[in-house]
């Protein structure tokens, strides 16, 4: 059982003043992963200039949080993660274009984009853990309150094949995802910066392996396994 002094709760509820605050693209969010080979050649991603500008700004949809809006670059953190994840996938990597090349060679191109993306931030009371109160010369043990950071979002695919075919047109929901709860922290906003970090990772490799199929129906780019 933990001991928290009777200051704990007021700083657990102070998320900030009214300025909004920013996150960015953090890699040490990321998990360090070997994936799997796909294809000796390229992928090209497809993400417009005036999309990559994108930044989302809102406050959370829980009551806790309200007085200070967050700013997270969207799209900026998904290229960076798409490009992290499919790097290792293609032998030469990853292509980024606005728009489809007429004389760019790659095996298969995709488009992501974020959408409806929200998070929260949850309070709960944990009786493992206390904090002392002294009321009339008596001493109590109360459970502390423990928010919990958590996200939701959908990410929208949409595959071609070096034809300019349509092959992949598919929503991937997240579902909501809770990060790791705290007592007290300065920096809330980067609880649901690294939880949407790990999640768009997770989901990325699942897109991977969407894919897999889609090339294997190409000859010659696969591993003969």
């Amino acid at each position: 059982m933990r001991l928290y002094g009777p200051t704990t709760l007021m700083l657990l509820l102070a998320l900030g003043g009214c300025a909004p605050v920013e996150v960015a693209f953090e890699p040490d969010y990321l998990e360090a992963t070997v994936p799997s080979y796909l294809a000796d050649t390229q992928i090209l991603v497809l993400m417009e200039d005036q999309d990559l500008q994108y930044v989302f700004e809102g406050p959370p949809e829980s009551f806790v949080g309200q007085s200070i809006d967050l700013r997270i670059p969207l799209a900026a953190i998904t290229r960076e993660i798409t490009a992290g994840v499919f790097r290792s996938h293609f032998n030469y990597g990853v292509v980024f274009a606005g728009e489809m090349p007429d004389d760019l060679p790659y095996v298969i191109a995709i488009q992501p984009e974020i959408v409806d993306f929200s998070y929260r931030y949850d309070q709960y009371l944990d009786d493992t853990v206390v904090e002392i109160q002294s009321t009339d010369n008596n001493v109590e043990a109360v459970p502390v309150t423990v928010i919990t950071p958590s996200i939701q979002f959908d990410l929208d695919v949409t595959a071609y094949d070096p034809d300019g075919k349509r092959v992949l047109d598919k929503t991937y929901h997240s579902g909501l995802v809770a990060g790791e709860s705290y007592i007290v922290t300065s920096r809330p906003h980067e609880r649901i910066n690294a939880t949407f970090h790990a999640t768009l990772q997770d989901i990325m490799l699942e897109v991977a392996e969407d894919l897999r199929p889609l090339l294997a129906a190409q000859p010659n780019l696969l591993d003969a396994e």
